[in-house]
């Protein structure tokens, strides 16, 4: 498994806000250490971002969800 795909595989898994601000810190870290390129940082974000769109979406305080 590459790195890419594992931290794909972890970013979809996270289920609450605070994970995934976990995530984007550890591909900061993995971007500085050199083991994923500019190009799978961006794709990564995209999918952060992603999720937190889709979280927000399911929170029963958001008004814009009918139960």
């Amino acid at each position: 498994m590459t790195t890419y795909t594992a931290l794909s595989n972890r970013i979809r898994s996270a289920t609450t806000r605070e994970e995934l601000a976990a995530k984007e810190a550890q591909l900061d870290r993995h971007y500085h250490a050199g083991t994923i390129t500019a190009a799978e940082l961006s794709r990564l974000d995209r999918i952060i971002m992603n999720r937190l769109f889709f979280l927000l979406d399911t929170l029963t305080e958001n008004p814009t969800i009918t139960p």
